[in-house]
């Protein structure tokens, strides 16, 4: 792990004499950052995945003392604390899915009130207390430690309230269509044939190289299938090829070390690496590291390039930050009586030799709102493509990524020491054979944050 400097003294007074300070030059700009790779997971969220943190705002944050503290007839006392999950003792590697539907998550919301999330689940039965368990650094070593050597935010939402399918077309699109402009709008899993223009289609015509990686399993998350053009592209078409294509995930990696991948690179994973649960975050640590690994072999490529690693939606998994929401009838942003998001927040990681640790710290961590349409606006202020269906409300409230990158010095172009992934993903692999399903634990403290502190930026 990554130490963390002690405190600077204070700065002594300038002399009254002393001559004017000179402005100092960036080392770089987003201009720098010619390749973005986005990497999207599935349904986690932040306190889930990363509450127990040094530096952020987890469970550690005071403002979150009451929430933590959920209401459940089936807990002693009525009240369901947050709960360790252990994965080295049970098989938490494998939890059970929740529900997550537009209807439990705005249930969980409770307008605002944030206190009905084990209520929200009550067609889960006996597993709705699951909502309130959380991992830690043993349980998934690798993102743990990746989050110490890059840029970690702890503002970045889902884009909606609600299942993977809007909150994926959001990033791709800009929109769920709320508005129903276009036909009806994306709320929910079904896959509609929708027929707005993607933001791929407008990288296409402004000469920006653009593809999306799947494999033949793609879990029904590469969204632009569900859109009419993409279904009547052609064979040899950009939008057949670029997007209907699968590519076998050997083959991505092949690429990444050739340094052949385009300027925006869109990468969906399978089904047993989407960390969706039941599926083992181990085997998503492992997916993830090899792309990583694959990258960081190709320096020329790596000194060019920025990974957002992010994940969908938070399943019905407890986060305790209220998200930011529209007055009634914002346009394009409130559908059938209900907001449209911003969602509940799930992790968000930005990779980069301009987003790395300064030696000897941990990471900085950006608190700034981002949410999935802060991926569009980072494309749009790199490339200059305009993501026209994003709504007057989200360009306000959310940001746009480049906060997480500091480019007043130099990069940092080597890599980190990382926990081997092979070997975490062999021990939870036995640990769901072997070790006794886990089980909603009645904890009777909140859970302790790691010590250390973290600079915070945005």
């Amino acid at each position: 792990m990554l130490a963390t400097p002690a405190m600077a003294a204070p700065a002594m007074a300038a002399p009254a004499m002393a001559p004017p300070a000179t402005t100092a030059q960036p080392a770089g700009t987003l201009r720098d950052i010619d390749h973005i790779i986005v990497l999207m997971k599935e349904n986690r969220s932040f306190d889930h995945y990363f509450g127990t943190l040094a530096g952020v705002r987890g469970f550690a944050d005071p403002a979150g003392a009451a929430l933590f503290r959920q209401p459940d007839p089936a807990a002693a006392g009525g009240v369901r604390l947050p709960f360790h999950l252990d994965t080295l003792r049970t098989a938490a590697q494998r939890l059970p899915d929740l529900e997550h539907s537009r209807r439990s998550q705005h249930a969980a919301l409770a307008g605002g009130r944030m206190n009905r999330w084990v209520a929200s689940l009550a067609r889960e039965g006996a597993n709705a207390g699951f909502t309130m368990g959380y991992l830690a650094r043993a349980d998934i070593p690798f993102y743990s430690a990746l989050a110490d050597a890059f840029t970690l935010c702890d503002g970045y939402h889902a884009g909606m309230l609600g299942p993977t399918h809007p909150n994926r077309i959001l990033m791709m699109t800009g929109t769920v269509d709320a508005a129903r402009r276009f036909g009806r709008a994306a709320l929910d899993n079904r896959g509609r044939n929708y027929t707005w223009e993607t933001y791929p289609e407008r990288l296409e015509r402004a000469g920006v190289s653009w593809r999306v990686h799947h494999e033949a399993d793609d879990f029904g998350c590469n969204v632009l299938k569900y859109f009419a053009q993409y279904r009547a592209a052609p064979p040899g078409s950009a939008l057949h090829d670029q997007a209907m294509r699968n590519q076998d995930f050997a083959a991505l990696l092949d690429d990444i070390r050739r340094g052949d991948i385009p300027q925006v690179l869109f990468v969906v994973p399978p089904a047993a690496a989407s960390e969706h649960p039941s599926y083992l975050p181990a085997a998503g640590e492992h997916y993830t590291a090899q792309l990583l690994s694959a990258l960081w072999s190709n320096p020329k490529l790596w000194a060019r390039a920025a990974v957002v690693l992010n994940w969908d939606e938070n399943d019905g998994l407890f986060d305790h930050v209220a998200p930011p929401l529209p007055e009634p009838d914002t346009a394009d942003e409130w559908v059938d009586g209900k907001a449209v998001g911003l969602g509940f927040r799930v992790p968000c990681i930005v990779i980069s030799p301009w987003s790395a640790a300064a030696p000897g710290e941990l990471s900085p961590v950006c608190g700034q709102v981002f949410d999935h349409s802060s991926v569009l606006r980072l494309l749009e202020a790199r490339f200059g493509v305009e993501a026209h269906l994003l709504s007057a409300w989200r360009r306000r409230v959310s940001g746009d990524l480049t906060a997480c990158f500091d480019f007043t010095r130099p990069p940092r172009l080597d890599v980190p020491a990382l926990p081997d992934t092979a070997a975490t993903l062999a021990a939870a692999e036995r640990a769901v054979r072997d070790l006794p399903p886990p089980a909603v634990l009645a904890a009777t403290a909140l859970p302790v944050a790691e010590a250390g502190a973290r600079r915070r930026i945005g």
